[in-house]
């Protein structure tokens, strides 16, 4: 590890002379000491809203500026084509002593599918790429085949939770079994599991129709690609391999990137992610990638941590360390940068009572208490950015899907509702609001009790896994708001505490003292 003065000469450097669109580019201590570090191998935690992606791009410029490592010497590998692009976007604003460190617009950070597509490509490969809609309907073909070939009959909503499965199932397996689908067939056999053995038949179909077409999907091009690597003579010129949002890896992406450094053996590697943020495994991603860093990467290796959240208010920020050292018992949580006096606001539709001039028919009345809460919020803060967070697309309470309740809401708010915006809780990962209100936090719905499946028996998940994944998600949930955030349940006020397995209940694991309740 780097020593203070080190460090310090960083951050000095930083502010004597690297300029972010005319500000100046200042680091705190342990963003800093990031940059100063050497190791060959080093993973940072780097928790909700600490500045992760200005970490990573300050690392760019001092390699470029200050140890005149070339550009092209150095690979960053995004999680999406949106950060991808954020990261070389940044970079085009940074200038060194008045000068703009890039005349052109990088293309230093790339994503995974896009480094092995540009490895592949023959001409011919955009042609052979499947996108993920059309694999979609390819298992949906397989499906409806076998079920007619074995005459079993499905209704809609059967189908459609049976399609959504096996489209789950083929995802995980070609991110952990792509080397040898004969092992999960054994592992299969043995468990004489009916289900598992329809969704390896799905796999099958869809991997012959594939190979009778000569096309591809994009895990089987990760796979070609770490395949071509492995076979090719010559080294590439990479001295510095980062890897942003790492608590998001697989087995997949290890097998690429190990074949990589194969080919550039003295290159750097850094790690760049949040364990509490690690909310894609039903997509094959694995956290232990994560807890387990020196395990995979173990020459030279350190830890480091980013510990100020410059996001959230002070009291969001411990009430979301309190929840996940309760629910994780992990204690590692954030410093509040951010000295806004912020609160959680919980919002009991149990024992919310409408306004006297509200009325509303019993059929309804929970409707309009949730539009009536989200009008008096949106009165209570004018002027700001309000999101609204599902668990899913689909809103249990009411039945309706997160698009019309907007519409509907819309209706309401009228102009005002350019302020707002909604998404599900897994794609709001990176994104930010003044105000954030979170929808149908109730027991038993969020979380959703883990439940053994074909799918988690095969995979080898269990209760525990899956119920960390959820509150994982929910600390994401927690961290998206900067000034206020108000949480909405159905849950009796008495079960608060309630510790019920079948029926988990996240606000028992929030600290009551820290939650302001909600009233008209």
């Amino acid at each position: 590890m780097s020593n203070r003065s080190e460090v310090n000469q960083v951050r000095k450097w930083f502010t004597s002379h690297v300029a972010d669109n005319g500000q100046k580019y200042t680091l705190d201590y342990h963003q800093a000491a990031i940059i100063a570090d050497t190791h060959q191998n080093c993973l940072v935690t780097a928790r909700a809203g600490s500045g992760k992606t200005r970490t990573i791009v300050a690392k760019i410029i001092y390699l470029i500026a200050h140890e005149r490592v070339k550009p092209a010497e150095i690979i960053v590998f995004a999680f999406n084509r949106k950060a991808r692009a954020e990261i070389n976007a940044r970079l085009t604003k940074i200038t060194i002593d008045g000068k703009p460190l890039f005349t052109d617009a990088p293309d230093i950070a790339t994503t995974f599918h896009a480094f092995a597509f540009h490895l592949l490509d023959d001409g011919n490969l955009k042609k052979r790429l499947i996108s993920e809609d059309f694999s979609n309907r390819l298992t949906v073909a397989a499906l409806k085949k076998i079920l007619y070939q074995t005459r079993e009959r499905l209704d809609e909503k059967q189908f459609n939770q049976l399609a959504t499965a096996a489209t789950q199932f083929i995802v995980r397996a070609e991110q952990l079994y792509f080397a040898d689908y004969n092992k999960l067939y054994e592992e299969i056999n043995v468990s004489d599991n009916l289900r598992l053995q329809l969704y390896y038949r799905i796999l099958l179909a869809h991997h012959n129709y594939l190979t009778k077409h000569n096309l591809l999907n994009f895990n089987q091009m990760l796979v070609q690609a770490s395949q071509k690597l492995q076979a090719q003579t010559e080294n590439l010129p990479y001295k510095y391999i980062f890897i942003d949002e790492y608590q998001d890896f697989s087995l997949l992406f290890l097998t690429l990137v190990q074949a990589l450094r194969a080919k550039c053996p003295d290159s750097h590697l850094l790690a760049v992610g949040d364990d509490w943020q690690a909310i894609n495994g039903f997509a094959g991603s694995d956290v232990r990638y994560f807890q387990h860093f020196e395990d995979y990467f173990p020459e030279n290796h350190i830890k480091l941590f980013i510990p100020t959240n410059y996001r959230s208010g002070r009291l969001i920020v411990r009430n979301a360390n309190y929840f996940m050292a309760n629910g994780l018992d992990d204690y590692q949580g954030c410093r509040a940068g951010n000295k806004v006096s912020s609160y959680i606001h919980l919002v009991n539709l149990k024992t919310l009572r409408l306004p006297p001039k509200v009325y509303a028919p019993k059929k309804s009345y929970f409707i309009e208490q949730t539009f009536s809460v989200i009008q008096a919020i949106a009165k209570r803060h004018p002027g700001r950015s309000i999101k609204i967070l599902t668990r899913n697309n689909e809103l249990n309470s009411i039945d309706w899907d997160i698009n019309f309740f907007y519409d509907r809401l819309a209706e309401r708010l009228g102009s005002d509702i350019s302020r707002f915006s909604f998404s599900t809780i897994h794609r709001s990962k990176g994104l930010e609001a003044d105000v954030v209100i979170l929808l149908e936090i109730d027991a038993g719905q969020f979380p959703k009790p883990p439940k053994p499946d074909e799918i988690s028996s095969i995979f080898n998940e269990t209760y525990e896994s899956r119920l960390a994944d959820e509150e994982r998600l929910f600390y994401v949930a927690l961290t998206r708001a900067k000034e206020e955030l108000y949480i909405l349940t159905s849950t009796p006020p008495e079960t608060y505490n309630q510790l019920d397995p079948a029926k988990p209940n996240f606000l028992c694991l929030l600290n009551p003292d820290w939650l302001d309740e909600f009233k008209f």
